[in-house]
């Protein structure tokens, strides 16, 4: 039976070393996933059907293995059949990536997600004492790494309701830094209903942070906050009968330290005790086993209809929260909040009841994304049906007065 999966999350090891206040990951220990477990999840993803496919080493905190990594990627580079191209890519809190790592991880085109909060004040309720570690880790990658800063690093955000008077600081500071994408995600357990002082609060951050894209897009052309992007004429399209997120499909996967493959990393169960029975299901009714197993293709072509069945992967305009229905809102089709959360909310059974705080984090943001500018492609930048950006511009007049050769 052939195998589709394009994208392939592989949880090295249940151990971290930090202990971030908000983490989903409520039992770490010495859980590793031993070579020969990595070395099937590898050639499941290098006998895929998939021309692109991508490979991605997660945690607890990865780099913890590094030289599982390493080896990985020397087997899979080895193997890798001549019409198939393989992505890297990493998730990190970035206490780890020392010179020797970035410089192997550069070097295989990773792309690097790094877990940080922003300003110094937000870091610290998320853990204490790795602002400066982080910040300095920004400037080196900015000087030593600059094609990886540029095209590969993504900063991600974890938002709660104790950050968020940072938030905004927090996108100025990486803005200043030259940090190209950045991601905000809402906490999955942060389950507080918003008051009107909170979502005062949340227009206040949303507010500061427009301005600070549009004075950035209008000066660079570059939007780096990916809630933010779209391009003109764009129109989200709900597909009625098809999976909200990739944990409804087969064609991205997750395989846990034991070699036991799921739909998404917030499934697995070797790092986290399930906090609601809904989760708890939710892992038993859909896994399709260990993949090394002789049933295992069959239960991965069965694993969307099992995914349908819990209830949680599937039609958007069925949710609510207590903000409301999903289908009285009007940016249902553009929707972020991930569907998964509903089963980390304490003491929750309703796969279709979302987080409030998520569902008002996505009010307001989508309110601003609907105002900021559609952004052109190249090919209307080039033929001048869009305005080019201030800095280009400037740029382009200097060489054309021949100041640059």
């Amino acid at each position: 039976m052939p195998i589709s999966v394009r994208s392939l999350d592989v949880v090295l090891t249940a151990t971290c070393n930090l202990r971030c206040a908000y983490c989903y990951q409520n039992r770490h220990g010495p859980l590793h996933m031993d070579w020969g477990t990595l070395k099937a999840a590898v050639d499941l993803l290098l006998a895929s059907d998939r021309r692109r496919v991508k490979l991605n080493f997660l945690g607890g905190e990865p780099l913890i293995r590094f030289s599982t990594i390493r080896r990985a990627v020397a087997h899979a580079e080895r193997h890798l059949p001549p019409d198939k191209r393989i992505q890297y890519g990493i998730s990190t809190n970035g206490l780890l990536l020392d010179e020797e790592v970035t410089g192997f991880l550069d070097a295989h085109g990773f792309e690097v997600q790094l877990s940080f909060d922003g300003v110094e004040r937000a870091q610290d309720l998320r853990a204490g004492d790795s602002f400066s570690r982080l910040d300095a880790l920004v400037d080196r990658l900015r000087r030593r790494h600059p094609a990886l800063y540029r095209d590969r690093l993504s900063v991600a955000i974890t938002l709660t309701t104790a950050n968020l008077p940072h938030l905004a600081d927090s996108v100025d500071y990486f803005l200043a830094k030259g940090v190209h994408s950045i991601d905000v995600a809402p906490c999955l357990s942060d389950e507080a209903v918003p008051h009107h002082g909170m979502m005062k609060e949340l227009g206040r951050q949303l507010s500061r942070i427009h301005r600070s894209l549009l004075d950035h897009y209008t000066r660079t052309g570059e939007v780096p906050l990916k809630l933010f992007r779209k391009k003109r004429g764009e129109r989200p399209a709900l597909n009625p009968g098809g999976a909200i997120c990739r944990a409804g499909t087969a064609e991205a996967v997750t395989v846990d330290v034991s070699g036991r493959v799921h739909g998404c990393v917030l499934l697995c169960d070797s790092y986290q005790s399930p906090s609601t029975g809904l989760l708890r299901d939710a892992i038993a009714a859909t896994s399709p086993g260990d993949l090394r197993r002789a049933a295992f293709p069959a239960r991965l072509a069965d694993y969307p209809g099992r995914a349908r069945e819990t209830r949680l992967f599937h039609d958007r305009r069925r949710k609510h929260s207590a903000l409301g229905r999903c289908r009285d809102c009007r940016h249902v089709e553009s929707c972020g909040v991930c569907p998964l959360s509903a089963a980390y909310l304490p003491g929750n059974d309703d796969p279709d009841r979302i987080p409030a705080f998520a569902c008002a984090f996505m009010k307001v943001a989508l309110d601003y994304r609907a105002r900021f500018p559609d952004q052109p492609d190249a090919y209307e930048l080039l033929t001048g049906q869009a305005r080019t950006p201030d800095l280009i511009r400037e740029l382009l007049e200097i060489a054309d007065d021949g100041s640059v050769a």
